[in-house]
């Protein structure tokens, strides 16, 4: 009998440390930061493209 006490006993804290590491990494992922798709360096002239529309060059007056 007290071996088996003592296997519900494992069984119930087994499941309670996975519950409790299930919750730390729930709000972890909650709590981050989003990654950086692209660095800012590198694309930062084709995201003003997008925000100002294209002008070719002289003859054209885009104003």
């Amino acid at each position: 009998m007290i071996t088996t006490l003592r296997k519900w006993v494992f069984l119930v804290v087994m499941a309670l440390a996975l519950l409790a590491g299930l919750l730390g990494w729930t709000i972890k992922m909650v709590a981050a930061p989003p990654f950086p798709l692209h660095h800012s360096n590198v694309h930062a002239g084709h995201t003003l493209a997008f925000i100002q529309p294209y002008c070719p060059p002289a003859p054209y007056d885009c104003h």
